[in-house]
C-alpha cells in the first residue's frame, strides 16, 4: 500500500527501519535510561537548525519565515534518549505551513513532497533493477513504500533513520517540481531517482507477489548488496514470493524458502513441504551462510495405527514443515480428521522442543483449484505439520460431494 498522502504541520516525525547499533558502555540501570544529553545541546541544535533554514529561505524562497524548529531524539523504547544532528520544523510560504528538515551537520535542506508521484517512479526503478518487468502485468505488489535513509547522527552516531509518511526531497529539487510544467515533472523525478550519486538511499519496504516463472533463488545477499551500492537501492523488510518460492531481506540478511510437492502413495495424498531453506547475513563487508537446509522427502513417514495415521519425521528445529492435500478421487478425503500432536514424544535426537507439548485440533477440508483439497484448521488456514501428529478420523463428517 503506498503512503500518498502528504502530512502538514508536524511537530514530530514518524519513523521506521529503526537500526540500533549495540554498543558496549559502563553504565547503571538508571543512567542508561532518559535523556542522554543537555538540555542546552537540544536548544542550541534547535537554533543552528532554524538559522540554517532561514538562510536557505532567504537564498531560494525570499519571504518566506521559519516558524517552529524542533531538534529531533530519538527515544528508544524504555531506554535511553538520543539528540541526532537533526531539525524538523514548518515554514511559511505564501500563506501556506510547510514542513521541512535540516541536518546540521551537513547543511542539507529537505522540504516534505507529496510522494504519489514519487512512489510510482520508484515502483518502475524497482522493477528494473529486479529484472521483472516482462512479469509486471502478473505481479501483485502489496504494501510497496519508499522512504530515505538520512543518517540521524550526534555525538554517540550509532544509529540511522528511515524516514517514511512523507517523502523528503532536497529543497532545490521541490523547487525545481513546482516550477517544472506536468509534462516534466515526471522526467525531474525519473532523473533524480536514477542518479544515486546526487540523493540519499531510496530504502524499498512491501512485498510483490510475482508468477511461479519467475526465478527467486537468484535473489541472494549479493544481489542486495550489490543494489545497493550500484543503484541507490536499500531493500529492507521487503519480501518477493510466489506459490512455491519465498525471499525476504531484513536487518542485513536474506531468507529464502522453496516448497514443492509430492505424491504420498499410503494414505493418497500429495504434500507441499519446505525443500530449501537458507539464511545469509552481511557481517563487516563479507556475506555469510549462518543457516541452511534442505529437506529429505524420504525421512518423511506415515504410519497406520488403529485409529489412524500417525505422521512423524526428524525434527530438524521445525524448518520441515508441509501441508496436506487431496484430489476429489482419495480415499482420504473421505474423511476429515482430528489432530493430537505429541511433539515431544517423536522429537528427534538431541532437539529440543520449546513450550506445549501436546495439540488438539479438528481439521478440515477446504478447496484448493487446480491443487484439489487443502487440510485446514477452523481458521480455513493451512494446516503446517511438523511431526509426532496423528490424524483420527472424524464420525461427523459426511464427505465432500463435489
Amino acid at each position: 500500500m503506498f503512503l500518498y498522502q502528504r502530512m502538514r504541520n508536524k511537530r514530530r516525525l514518524f519513523f521506521a527501519g529503526l537500526i540500533v547499533v549495540i554498543f558496549l558502555v559502563s553504565c547503571g540501570f538508571s543512567s542508561c535510561r532518559g535523556p542522554q544529553y543537555e538540555e542546552g545541546d537540544k536548544t542550541n541544535l534547535e537554533e543552528t537548525g532554524k538559522k540554517q533554514m532561514q538562510e536557505w529561505l532567504d537564498q531560494h524562497m525570499k519571504g518566506s519565515q521559519v516558524l517552529s524548529s524542533e531538534g529531533y531524539v530519538i527515544m528508544i523504547p524504555s531506554g535511553p534518549h538520543y539528540l541526532t544532528d537533526l531539525v524538523t520544523g514548518t515554514f511559511s510560504d505564501k500563506g501556506e505551513t510547510r514542513d521541512y528538515l535540516v541536518d546540521t551537520r551537513s547543511d542539507g535542506v529537505y522540504i516534505a513532497y507529496d510522494n504519489t508521484l514519487f512512489n510510482e517512479v520508484c515502483q518502475d526503478y524497482v522493477f528494473e533493477i529486479l529484472n521483472l518487468e516482462d512479469f509486471r502485468e502478473d505481479c501483485n505488489v502489496d504494501r510497496l513504500s519508499t522512504g530515505f535513509r538520512i543518517p540521524a547522527g550526534g555525538k554517540k552516531n550509532v544509529y540511522r533513520e528511515t524516514f517514511v509518511n512523507e517523502v523528503w526531497l532536497p529543497g532545490e529539487l521541490v523547487l525545481k517540481l513546482e516550477e517544472a510544467a506536468n509534462d516534466d515533472v515526471l522526467k525531474i523525478l525519473e532523473e533524480f531517482v536514477r542518479n544515486k550519486d546526487n540523493r540519499q538511499l531510496i530504502e524499498i519496504g512491501g512485498s510483490i507477489r510475482v508468477p511461479d516463472e519467475a526465478v527467486l533463488e537468484k535473489y541472494n545477499l549479493d544481489f542486495w548488496v550489490k543494489s545497493r551500492e550500484e543503484d541507490g537501492l536499500f531493500f529492507e523488510n521487503f519480501d518477493l514470493s510466489d506459490s512455491f518460492e519465498d525471499i525476504a531481506t531484513y536487518s542485513g540478511r536474506a531468507v529464502y524458502h522453496r516448497y514443492g510437492f509430492h505424491k504420498v502413495d499410503e494414505p493418497d495424498i500429495r504434500i507441499r513441504m519446505k525443500e530449501t531453506y537458507w539464511v545469509e547475513k552481511e557481517e563487516k563487508g563479507e556475506i555469510k551462510v549462518i543457516e541452511g537446509r534442505d529437506s529429505d522427502f524420504n525421512d518423511l513417514s506415515f504410519q497406520k495405527t488403529n485409529d489412524g495415521y500417525l505422521i512423524t519425521f526428524p525434527d530438524r528445529e521445525h524448518t520441515f514443515d508441509f501441508s496436506i492435500y487431496a484430489d476429489k478421487d482419495s480415499e482420504f478425503l473421505k474423511h476429515e480428521y482430528h489432530s493430537h500432536e505429541d511433539r515431544e514424544a517423536y522429537k528427534s535426537p538431541g532437539s529440543v522442543i520449546s513450550g506445549d507439548r501436546y495439540f488438539e485440533n479438528d481439521l478440515y477440508w477446504k478447496e484448493a483449484g487446480e491443487e484439489g483439497f487443502l487440510l485446514t484448521g477452523s481458521d480455513g488456514i493451512r494446516k503446517l505439520f511438523f511431526g509426532g501428529e496423528e490424524l483420527i478420523p472424524r464420525s461427523d463428517f459426511q464427505g465432500n460431494t463435489d
